[in-house]
């Protein structure tokens, strides 16, 4: 004869495996983000990439002048998704650093955010015109 109490741990073990499984489908239902950036420093150089998240370290990249590098993801369900990026193109060269995907800055302006790397900084393509920003030369 099972009691009160272990009918009640059953519920709940069974109520928890649901609403896990709903939330597993809602998170899928969902569409990802894409960032896109390509390499247009000016003068051919090799553009050095590193970008991370709070969970996600994707490596250090090296991309050819014209190249570029992509990932996805699925945002932040409390808009809170963050993604930053150290660049370097010159030998020697100090790191610069920006947020190349602030969810509170761009999930309205773009579902697949594609950055030129340029110089003096980088330029977001928005709908037949580009958005641009200056680095940082140092993490705040």
């Amino acid at each position: 004869m099972v009691q009160k109490g272990g009918v009640a741990v059953i519920w709940l073990l069974l109520l928890s495996t649901l609403l896990s499984q709903v939330l597993v489908q809602a998170y899928n239902f969902f569409p990802k983000t894409k960032v896109v950036m390509f390499n247009q420093i000016e003068g051919g150089p090799k553009l050095m990439v590193h970008c991370k998240s709070r969970q996600d370290d994707l490596g250090v990249r090296w991309l050819d002048p014209g190249k570029s590098f992509e990932w996805s993801f699925h945002p932040h369900f409390f808009a809170k998704t963050l993604y930053f990026c150290a660049f370097r193109w010159e030998h020697g060269a100090h790191l610069v650093w920006f947020d190349i995907y602030k969810q509170q800055r761009d999930e309205e302006v773009c579902k697949q955010c594609q950055w030129a790397i340029r110089r003096d900084g980088p330029c977001l393509a928005v709908s037949g015109s580009e958005m641009c920003y200056h680095y940082r030369d140092h993490l705040q």
